[in-house]
């Protein structure tokens, strides 16, 4: 009995593995999602050189041809204008 309970804790577990690599596979095939997330206070905006979502009210800003681009640090903000 106890055997059969440990084969079935360890199935869920190996099925529960296989369903992250799997999923984790799909979203890298996906790409990178838009940059604008929602939130219960508001949205968010993502820093185009390290990921980080920031809120737009507290973010640091640069404009580009007309676009907005926050950043969470002065360090990214740099690393940006050194790019752009």
């Amino acid at each position: 009995m106890l055997g059969w309970l440990l084969r079935g804790v360890f199935l869920v577990l190996i099925l529960r593995i296989v369903w992250k690599f799997i999923s984790g596979l799909i979203e890298g095939v996906r790409g990178p999602r838009s940059g604008r997330r929602t939130v219960r206070g508001g949205s968010l905006e993502r820093d185009p050189v390290c990921g980080t979502y920031v809120e737009p009210t507290r973010a640091l800003t640069a404009q580009v041809s007309g676009k907005t681009y926050y950043f969470c640090s002065e360090q990214c903000l740099r690393a940006f204008r050194k790019t752009a």
